[in-house]
């Protein structure tokens, strides 16, 4: 007997509600199954067999509907919707009970790398999560030695590992088959110099690899610090996480490897000592000897690096020994923590990265850099190079005082000839070329900045408050004042009490600042010994003493007239044209003190009156300085309109 049904064609989303909760015997789910295998539709034949495969025939499927489910799941990956899509049902049927090993490792030997990935992801079955592991190291073979151009021909691998999250064997499948470190033979009757341009491009690439695959797989970090342990990638692992990737590092662990990055400095200074020995002629024998308790604590590979530093015999490689310590900071600054050292630089594309640790840990981990590099300060010595000075030589010093908690004279004495030096060899004296215009502006700043930090270093910890520091009072500038906050100008000022002249330029900051109370100009006021006296010369040299714009001119007026005890001497002592318009407490009204001033000036003089009315006073330009008491007196006196005062 024939089936009925045998030719009825029923729409998907009918046949998937009539078959919830049937058995695999029932009519629906077998006319489901016949209209799987029939259907010419590929959306209409992937929809039925997935429903089919996760639900009436969850544990037992035909094998046909299993390579039908396949082929119709990887069949539409040329379509452009389709790009990376899961293949979740590829991922079904591969891991079906009822899939045989065969069809698995069919199916999977013709997928390409980023198929096996969205296969082998973590919601993969164990078994199907097997056979994609097996399928990699199948396809990944005898792992070659990385080279620049693995990372344009990038291996299976490779490409596996930079998709996203992948199933436990199968990362580790893919991981043991990546290339391994570069492997390049000496230049032994070849160039050296093409040598070492080949070890270091190579090297290069080697760390890009790593970092392509740390930063897609963020959960996996401290699997692979631990799996690279004693290995050829576990110093590229740590430098990756620490240098190019801190802020998606998980806070302990980025703690521990700054820990560890940091004990490296030891053997450097170890290395210093053993170089200053052997210069002042001691033989190697007394070095080993006098070191011997400090080379217990070493590793043996880092014994035998120490002796093979000792056998070098040439002068200038022994010179640089003598100074491990500072280029091994030198380096670092501008390395492996210069994201560290400046979290708020750091970027993560076109966007400012989004750190995991807290604030708190990244200012912990400065610290003990800056500590750090406090110890290779004694190690600094002058040298007489013929090349330009460059932004890095200083740069760490400049990091160092950001982020020591106190600069102490001791670290300030030794900081001082340092700068001097880079100095002069940037000024192009000194045997030295001069560095390229840009390089000598970024190394003039950050000098700068070490000098301010050196005059006065704030109390306060932090290398926020630390980038504040403004130098000695006589070099500070109104400008400099104007940038700092209420709270930082506070405790400058204090710290330099009884400097009137640094208070009257204080007083004038707040004319340039774009924010800033009455009471913080009154609290700055009150420390000068004689306030009126500075308040009425500053306003009547204001051209000279503060010059700029006219919104300066109209916040210097505000600021004045806010005051209740501004007497008429000081009203006629601003500016005309922005006293004039000061405003009153009332909208369109006028200031209470400078209508006072201009009637009692004028009375009931009408001829007065019309020639005040045409004076010279304009918003902008040299006009804009002229008094409001030279402009009255004038007009009283019928005499011509006085000359704008003098600026700088």
């Amino acid at each position: 007997m024939t089936d009925p049904n045998a030719d009825a064609v029923l729409p998907p989303a009918f046949l998937l509600t009539a078959m919830e909760e049937r058995g695999p015997d029932d009519p629906v789910v077998r006319l489901a199954v016949q209209q799987a295998r029939s259907v010419t539709s590929r959306s209409d034949r992937s929809t039925l067999s997935e429903a089919l495969l996760s639900g009436p025939l969850a544990e037992e499927a035909p094998a046909w509907l299993l390579e039908a489910a396949v082929a119709a799941d990887l069949g539409g990956e040329g379509e452009e919707h389709s790009i990376d899509r899961p293949l979740s049902l590829t991922m079904l049927a591969l891991g079906h009970p009822s899939c045989t090993a065969d069809l698995r490792k069919r199916v999977l030997s013709g997928c390409t790398p980023q198929q096996l990935a969205r296969l082998g992801s973590p919601r993969a079955e164990e078994r199907l999560a097997t056979a994609v592991a097996e399928a990699v190291r199948a396809l990944g073979g005898s792992p070659p030695s990385m080279s620049p151009r693995l990372l344009e021909e990038a291996t299976p691998p490779q490409v596996m590992l930079r998709q996203g999250p992948l199933h436990d064997v199968v990362f580790r499948a893919a991981r043991d088959t990546l290339p391994t470190a570069p492997d390049l033979d000496g230049p032994e009757g070849g160039d050296a110099e093409d040598w070492l341009d080949r070890h270091r491009r190579a090297y290069e690439a080697w760390g890009t690899m790593w970092r392509q695959i740390l930063e897609r797989q963020p959960d996996r970090h401290r699997e692979l610090v631990e799996w690279a342990d004693g290995t050829d990638a576990e110093r590229t692992i740590h430098d990756q996480l620490l240098g190019s990737l801190p802020w998606i590092v998980e806070p302990e662990l980025l703690t521990e490897l700054a820990g560890v990055d940091l004990g490296r400095f030891d053997f450097q200074t170890l290395l210093a000592k053993g170089a200053r020995m052997s210069r002042d002629g001691a033989d190697e024998q007394r070095v080993l000897a006098d070191l011997a308790a400090e080379l217990s604590s070493l590793t043996d590979e880092e014994r035998a690096r120490f002796r093979s530093f000792l056998d070098r015999r040439s002068t200038t490689l022994l010179d640089r020994f003598c100074c491990a310590p500072v280029t091994w900071v030198q380096h670092s600054a501008s390395g492996n923590w210069r994201h560290i050292l400046h979290p708020d630089l750091a970027k993560e594309g076109h966007r400012r990265a989004e750190w995991s640790a807290s604030p708190e840990i990244l200012a912990g981990l400065a610290t003990d850099f800056a500590a750090t590099a406090a110890r290779a300060l004694p190690y600094w010595e002058p040298t007489d190079r013929y090349s330009a000075a460059g932004p890095d030589e200083v740069a760490w010093v400049r990091d160092m005082l950001f982020h020591l908690p106190v600069v102490t004279e001791e670290i300030k004495a030794a900081v001082r000839p340092i700068v001097r030096q880079v100095r002069r060899r940037s000024s192009g004296s000194h045997h030295a070329l001069p560095p390229r215009y840009d390089q000598r502006r970024q190394l003039d700043e950050i000098l700068d900045t070490i000098a301010r930090v050196l005059a006065d270093p704030p109390p306060a910890t932090g290398a926020e408050r630390r980038r504040a520091a403004l130098g000695v009072p006589d070099d500070v500038t109104v400008r400099a004042l104007a940038d700092i906050a209420p709270q930082t100008l506070r405790e400058y000022l204090d710290r330099h009490a009884g400097d009137d002249s640094l208070v009257e330029k204080a007083l004038l900051a707040f004319a340039v600042r774009s924010s800033g109370s009455d009471d913080d100009f009154d609290d700055v006021l009150r420390r000068h010994s004689a306030p009126d006296e500075s308040l009425l010369r500053l306003t009547i040299g204001l051209r000279r003493n503060l010059g700029g714009s006219p919104s300066w001119r109209e916040t210097w007026t505000r600021l004045i007239l806010a005051r209740p005890d501004t007497g008429p001497e000081l009203v006629r002592g601003l500016p005309a044209w922005s006293a004039l318009r000061a405003r009153g407490s009332g909208y369109g009204t006028a200031h209470p003190s400078v209508v006072s001033v201009v009637c009692k000036s004028l009375a009931s003089d009408q001829a007065a009156w019309d020639r005040f009315a045409s004076s010279p006073a304009t918003y902008s330009g040299p006009t804009a300085w002229l008094r409001l008491g030279d402009l009255l007196n004038a007009a009283a006196e019928g005499t011509p309109w006085p000359s704008p005062p003098t600026g700088r």
